[in-house]
This record gives structure tokens, C-alpha cells and sequence, in this order.
């Protein structure tokens, strides 16, 4: 893990939709700027036909630099990773970026960690809970599961 970054950091160090990439506002990833985001995005009901939830990561041009975008879809299969292709709803261009020095093994290996702290004490967990599974991982990789539902 990275050094004193995670799961909290104290400051404003988030990117909201709206603001260019360009001008360089990627700050290093803060718990509670990101569970801000998350709760802005879960303010707004979630599609009547949400299967599942994936966090998509992406690797930005900049080094170091990553993107979390939110997404629902209309399947979750546990034996075909393109259900998070199912896309129903999208956070789209409102993504939280980030910067993260180490490798991209060990930043999905943080942000599953923060996911997953996030399901376990936040007040708007039930809210993705409620879903059969929630996945995480980057566009042009495998997925990991971080909840699946008890039947």
C-alpha cells in the first residue's frame, strides 16, 4: 500500500465532471473525496433493471495517473466477464481521478481495498448491496468481485 494515502487523506483533492483534463487536477486518492462522489452519483435512483455494478479503472495519458468511472448494468454473471458491458447507466465524464505512484498491480489492488472498506461502513453501501454483484477493474482487463449477493 502506498505510504499514508489510503483509505484518508485530509484536503480537497478530487476531479468532478466538469473541470478539463488539461489543467492538470489530479491530486494523489483521498477515501473521503471519493466516498463524496460515490454518495453524489448513488443521490439519483440507479435504473429499475440494475443487475450489477462495476467500477471501471481506467489508466490516464499522464503518468500515474487513473480514472474511476461508475457504471450499472442489466446482468451480472459470474462466468461471463461482459456483463459490465451491459451498460445501463454510466457516471460518463464525472469520473474520480486520481494519481497513484505505484504500479497498476498495486493501485487495483488499493482502490479494491478502499471499494471494499466502502461497502463495509458507508451509509449508501445498501444502496449497491441491494444488486446481484459489484465488480472492479480496468476497461481492457479482467474483472474482479468485490460483493456478490446471497440468494
Amino acid at each position: 500500500m502506498a505510504t499514508g494515502h489510503w483509505p484518508a487523506l485530509k484536503g480537497v483533492k478530487m476531479f468532478f465532471g466538469g473541470k478539463k483534463k488539461e489543467e492538470n487536477y489530479y491530486k494523489e486518492f483521498d477515501y473521503n473525496n471519493f466516498t463524496s462522489w460515490l454518495d453524489e452519483i448513488l443521490k439519483n435512483p440507479l435504473p429499475e433493471n440494475t443487475k450489477g455494478i462495476n467500477f471501471n479503472l481506467y489508466e490516464e495519458e499522464n503518468p500515474h495517473t487513473y480514472g474511476i468511472q461508475f457504471v450499472a448494468t442489466k446482468s451480472f454473471d459470474l462466468d461471463d466477464e461482459d456483463w459490465a458491458c451491459d451498460e445501463i447507466f454510466s457516471s460518463g465524464e464525472n469520473m474520480y481521478f486520481f494519481t497513484n505512484k505505484n504500479n497498476w498491480k498495486q493501485t487495483l489492488k488499493e482502490i479494491e481495498t478502499n471499494i471494499k472498506i466502502y461497502l463495509d461502513k458507508e451509509n449508501n453501501s445498501p444502496i449497491l448491496k441491494k444488486f446481484e454483484g459489484i465488480g472492479l477493474g480496468f476497461v481492457d482487463g479482467d474483472l474482479i468481485i468485490l460483493y456478490k449477493k446471497e440468494k
